[in-house]
Order: structure tokens, then C-alpha cells, then sequence
């Protein structure tokens, strides 16, 4: 039954709700589920006296992380707003020790995959649907439909915060564009998400070649496109990289070689296209706004990590140690993964989760089968986006980030990738 609401948790992943309980307090689904869920699996594992976890280093490396992150509490001006991001924390975090459980199995680690690569294609369905309705129903009123729908997927004070500091826009050569985000809260959370799931999605296609993976695969490429992510480009594109370098590394037969560079030359042609080729150079761009702005951003990490190298500023505190003044909830972060953690929690914490990062990407490398190649090549992805965002709020995104490392650790042997004459 744990592993059947694992598969059921991550497929429901892109249709999450809040159930908006109070005032600033919009609990969404995800955050409900993954603790009840982790109740029964810590029930039934010490009813039959056997607590399955994983002697790892990444299961090590997310404990120090969950460590460290309480620690810092000691240490915050504002306790009340680290207790609430380490409340998400420990809502969140579980679902790697329920994973790394129910994945032992094949059948279930096949299960577990083929359900993270069906919740990105759902979740890119929908965000292609509502990437289309300026089509139909004009800018303006796309942004307004969008809106009304906030409160219900995202909660009535997130969703408001959404709306007001939203980059569900993009002006490309002078024209407006609504962004592909689905019911996400803007298109970078959305395209980490996609990402995940598209390299996931990537090596199960080479393993099982089932036609429904190789469509939602061709649609997650499409939506990342359509996102206007210019982090998420630079997560796609070396991640393809790096899943045909291994993959020709590893080979040595012509056919393989030759759908390589054929891929290579297919995103070339992509991404040397008209708008997507503009948004992609713009990230070269240091006089660009949104460049001028995440510099600016990294500029007062950077400083407040100098100041607070050991502990942060304490976790939940960084928007009122850029900006006093600021809300309970605010917009203000790093724009980078790593510096939002340094600048919270200390440099420790953040060399921890990178270290996590690390080990996962080269276990699976290690384990040399195509399945984990596109794990492998998801963290990378996720590891290159991580440096202009942060996902680690995102609910959706941990999820699948947090499975995808805990079935790194158990991926069979099986379908390596062969050294055939």
C-alpha cells in the first residue's frame, strides 16, 4: 500500500491544491500527503521492527542538511518565519527515506520511474494549454483567467504574492509573450520540474521505447522552450550534453554516434531559432534588466554570506536581512540555490545539498546503466538551473528531485549501456 501512494503521490504532483486552513497559511496537498504517508511507512516499519534506511552518503548528507537547517533557528533574528520554512522542510524531506524503501524492488523502482515520467507530461499538458489561450482569448485576458485560479492551486496570500510579482510575461523584440508554467507558480519552478522529469523520461525511452514516453518527451521539450527559462535552457542543454557524451563514451557502435551528434545539430537548430535564440543570448547580456537585477541579487548574498559565514542569518531570514521592511512573505531571494542557502544556514549547508547533489549524479554514473544516465543527466540539469533559481521551496520539484536520488541508490544493473561490436 506505501509504495501504491508513493506512485499516487508523484503522479497528482502536477495538480496539487491548497486547502488554505487560515490566514497566510496555504497548505498545499503535497505537504499533507508526503507526512501521512511517511506515518504509515514509519508504523509498519517498526511494526514488523525493521526500519529500512539506507546507509548511504546521501542519505547522510540529507540529515546534516535537516541538521544544520534546525541549528540555524538558534541563530535567526525571526524564529517564527525559520520555524515555518523548516515546518515545509521536514514535510517535504521524508519522501526520500519512503522512496529509497519502496524502490528495492524492480517492479516498483520501474513503477516509480514510469510515474515521474507521467507526471511531467501532465504537467506539461497542462502548461501547453495554458500557454495557448493568448491565441484565443488575447494576453490580458489569459493573465486574469490564470489569476483566478492562483487561489485555489497555489493558496489565497501565495497566490497573491504570485500575481503581484509575477514573470508569467516575457517581452521578446518588443513583442509580449505569456510564458508555459501551468499550475506552477512561474515558469522556473515549472521547468525544473520538466527538466527532472524529461532526462528521468529520456532514459527509460532508451530502455523500454514505449511511444507514450517518446510524445511526452517531445512535449516536455516543447514547454521548456515555450517557459522563456533562460536557467532552464542552460539546464537542458547541458544535460543533453552530458547524457551523449556518456553515451558515447560508453559505445563504440556508429548508430549510436550518429543519433548523438544528431541531437546536438537538432538543438543547435532549436535553440538557434528566432525568439528561443534571443532569450538564450540575452543570458550573455550584462546590460539586460533581469541580468542587472539576479547580479544585483547575487551581489547581497554574497555580502551577507561574507558577514554570517558560519551560520547565515538564520533560516527564513534572508528577505528581512536584504530588506527590513519587507513582508512576512517576500519575493526577495539569491536567484541561487546555493546562495540562498549560504546566506540562510551557513556555507556548511550549502556544500552540504551541493555534496548531495554530487554523490547522486555520480552514483548513477557509476552504476552505468541507461537508466541512471538519465537520472544522472536530470541532476546535472538541475544542478546548472540551480545557479540562476532556487526550487528549493517548491514542493512539486523536491519531490521528484528527492525520488530521483533515492532511486539512484537502487537502480538494477540491468540494460547497461554496452560496449557491442
Amino acid at each position: 500500500m506505501i509504495k501504491l501512494l508513493l506512485i499516487i503521490l508523484i503522479i497528482s504532483l502536477p495538480f496539487q491544491f491548497a486547502l488554505n486552513i487560515g490566514e497566510n497559511i496555504d497548505l498545499v496537498t503535497t505537504r499533507v500527503l508526503v507526512p501521512a504517508v511517511f506515518l504509515l511507512w514509519l508504523t509498519k516499519s517498526l511494526a514488523r521492527k525493521e526500519l529500512r534506511i539506507p546507509n548511504m552518503a546521501e542519505t547522510w548528507l540529507i540529515m546534516s542538511f535537516l541538521f544544520i537547517a534546525s541549528l540555524s533557528l538558534a541563530l535567526g533574528r525571526d524564529a517564527g518565519a525559520g520555524a515555518r520554512k523548516l515546518l515545509y522542510l521536514f514535510t517535504i524531506f521524508p519522501v526520500f527515506f519512503i522512496a529509497s524503501d519502496a524502490v528495492r524492488e524492480e517492479k516498483w523502482r520501474k513503477r516509480a520511474i514510469a510515474a515521474v515520467v507521467l507526471s511531467g507530461a501532465l504537467t506539461v499538458a497542462v502548461a501547453l494549454i495554458q500557454f495557448s489561450l493568448p491565441f484565443f482569448l488575447g494576453i490580458g485576458r489569459s493573465v486574469k483567467a490564470w489569476e483566478n485560479l492562483t487561489p485555489f492551486f497555489l493558496g489565497n496570500s501565495f497566490g497573491e504574492l504570485v500575481a503581484a510579482n509575477s514573470s508569467w510575461l516575457v517581452n521578446i523584440a518588443g513583442e509580449t509573450k505569456m510564458r508555459a508554467f501551468g499550475f506552477f507558480p512561474d515558469p522556473h519552478m515549472f521547468s525544473f520540474f520538466a527538466n527532472l522529469s524529461f532526462f528521468t523520461g529520456l532514459g527509460y525511452f532508451f530502455y523500454k521505447k514505449k511511444i507514450w514516453v517518446g510524445a511526452g518527451l517531445l512535449l516536455t521539450l516543447i514547454a521548456i522552450i515555450f517557459s522563456f527559462s533562460r536557467g532552464a535552457y542552460l539546464g537542458l542543454l547541458a544535460g543533453i550534453f552530458f547524457f551523449v557524451i556518456i553515451i558515447l563514451k560508453r559505445s563504440k557502435i556508429s548508430k549510436k554516434a550518429i543519433a548523438g551528434i544528431g541531437t546536438i545539430l537538432i538543438l543547435i537548430a532549436v535553440f538557434n531559432s528566432g525568439a528561443i535564440s534571443q532569450r538564450l543570448a540575452s543570458s550573455f547580456n550584462l546590460k539586460e534588466g533581469s541580468n542587472v537585477e539576479r547580479y544585483k541579487n547575487w551581489t547581497e548574498a554574497v555580502d551577507i554570506i561574507r558577514d554570517y559565514p558560519l551560520g547565515g542569518v538564520g533560516l527564513g531570514n534572508y528577505a528581512r536581512a536584504v530588506d527590513p521592511s519587507s513582508a512576512d512573505r517576500s519575493s526577495i531571494y539569491a536567484h541561487n540555490l546555493f546562495l540562498d542557502i549560504a546566506a540562510e544556514t551557513g556555507i556548511l549547508s550549502a556544500a552540504v545539498f551541493l555534496f548531495l547533489i554530487i554523490f547522486s549524479i555520480w552514483r548513477n554514473i557509476k552504476n552505468n546503466n541507461i537508466i541512471s544516465l538519465g537520472l544522472a543527466s536530470g541532476l546535472v540539469a538541475f544542478f546548472i538551473h540551480s545557479m540562476f533559481d532556487t526550487a528549493l521551496w517548491s514542493p512539486q520539484v523536491m519531490v521528484v528531485f528527492l525520488t530521483i536520488v533515492a532511486i539512484g541508490l537502487n537502480v538494477s544493473s540491468k540494460c547497461k549501456v554496452q560496449n557491442s561490436k
